[in-house]
């Protein structure tokens, strides 16, 4: 047989199984078969991949608290479980990891999967905490009141307040919220040719993979756009990258946090707008607040159409231009580099593509580190425009056009002059 895209398999010792339960009886057959997590001392030694587009998936999520938890793997967030000939929310038709959990191509579907179940006829018309003793309920060892009066807490309103009445804003800050409470480990994000995948399962694999890139586009490719980026860390003070999406502390649902890039610079180094835009959100500096990972200023922004974002923090020096609704030009200072007493002094910046445009759009991480890092080490004066696709495909550097004019897409070049 071939896998299929939402397909998830279970692999011990050279065995692998696609059943959604592990098969303990038959991997372990002296396990106690009253006891779910008797592995016989190799719970360790078992993976869960499951196959996405432009991945394929690696976690142990049998294991409390290991890498690649349930909904990390499945990029369903709400942790939203389903059963065959179920609603439609986005998932994968057919596909189901343990607990009947539903399995989605993307974070994003997961993410948009949790409004639509929240605005079905299921639960629109039940109160916040109908609501959530409908959808954790305490007979699965949850704890329903506490989840209610966590999510009305972040909305700042009753737990007797209608779903149904929630507006799209107040329904994202649920969304959020919900995968929040519900976490997600990261774990291990493998390419389709990674020598990290057994030959059991690399055999299953169709030939050439898929195109990577979303199954079903959400709008038009006529909505694509490019943004001019140059670097943001002043070249004098550039030093080296310390980790991009996914590496070291890039960890969690949020996208300003798992797509961080962290670039290197000298304490005190000036720090620039990458791109034209305007401030969101800011949260000055505050040396009193300070701790280990969290620290300097916060600054977010946006794109002056409203399509992409970035998130830069480990900064000080704020300059007064710098505040909530102030347009900033490319290469405008934002700050300097602040540095935090053993912690290698570097900017945090993450960047997000917002499909269909805030407010209510997609927000889908993006990874430009190698970009940047090439950008700042060979080419920091260049001018980049990024192509945005706005079908879910990752963002691509342009650096040529036809005779004609019409933009084509190419590789990330090696480096930004080349």
């Amino acid at each position: 047989m071939a896998l299929e895209l939402g397909d998830h398999v279970w692999y011990w010792n050279h065995k692998i199984s696609f059943d959604k339960n592990i098969p303990r009886a038959v991997w372990f057959p002296g396990s106690d078969p009253n006891n779910p997590t008797d592995y016989q001392g190799r719970g360790k030694e078992i993976y869960n991949f499951v196959v996405h587009a432009d991945e394929i998936a690696r976690g142990r999520p049998h294991m409390r608290n290991y890498e690649g938890s349930y909904a990390w793997l499945n990029n369903n967030p709400g942790n939203i479980t389903g059963q065959p000939g179920g609603p439609d929310f986005g998932q994968y038709p057919g596909k189901f990891n343990w607990h009947n959990f539903l399995i989605f191509p993307t974070w994003a579907d997961g993410w948009y999967a949790i409004a639509k179940l929240l605005r079905s006829n299921l639960y629109k018309n039940l109160s916040i905490l109908e609501a959530f003793k409908k959808y954790a309920p305490a007979s699965d060892g949850n704890n329903p009141v506490a989840y209610a009066n966590s999510v009305a807490a972040a909305l700042g309103i009753s737990v007797s307040t209608r779903v149904g009445d929630l507006d799209d804003s107040q329904m994202a800050v649920m969304q959020n919220k919900i995968q929040e409470v519900e976490g997600a480990i990261p774990g291990a994000s493998l390419t389709w040719d990674s020598d990290e995948i057994p030959t059991e399962i690399s055999d299953l694999l169709p030939a050439g993979g898929w195109k990577v890139g979303r199954p079903r586009a959400l709008v038009q490719a006529s909505d694509s756009f490019t943004i001019d980026v140059s670097a943001p860390v002043a070249p004098s003070g550039f030093t080296q990258g310390h980790g991009g999406p996914g590496q070291g502390g890039h960890v969690g649902a949020n996208w300003y946090i798992r797509y961080g890039m962290d670039i290197g610079g000298k304490r005190g180094t000036p720090v620039y707008a990458a791109f034209d835009g305007h401030v969101t959100k800011f949260k000055p500096h505050n040396p009193a607040q300070d701790t280990q990972k969290v620290y300097g200023a916060e600054i977010f922004m946006r794109s002056k159409n409203d399509m992409m974002g970035a998130f830069c923090t480990h900064l000080t020096d704020v300059p007064g231009s710098v505040f909530v609704g102030a347009e900033v030009s490319r290469g405008q200072l934002l700050g300097t580099v602040h540095e935090r007493a053993g912690v290698s002094p570097h900017l945090h910046m993450a960047l997000v593509e917002i499909i269909g445009g805030a407010p209510g759009g997609q927000y889908q991480g993006v990874d430009l580190y190698q970009f940047f890092l090439d950008l700042e080490a060979s080419a920091p004066e260049t001018v980049v425009p990024i192509q945005f696709w706005q079908d879910g495909s990752p963002p691509e550097p342009v650096w040529r056009l036809t005779r004609l004019g019409v933009l084509h897409r190419s590789q990330v070049p090696e480096s930004a002059s080349a």
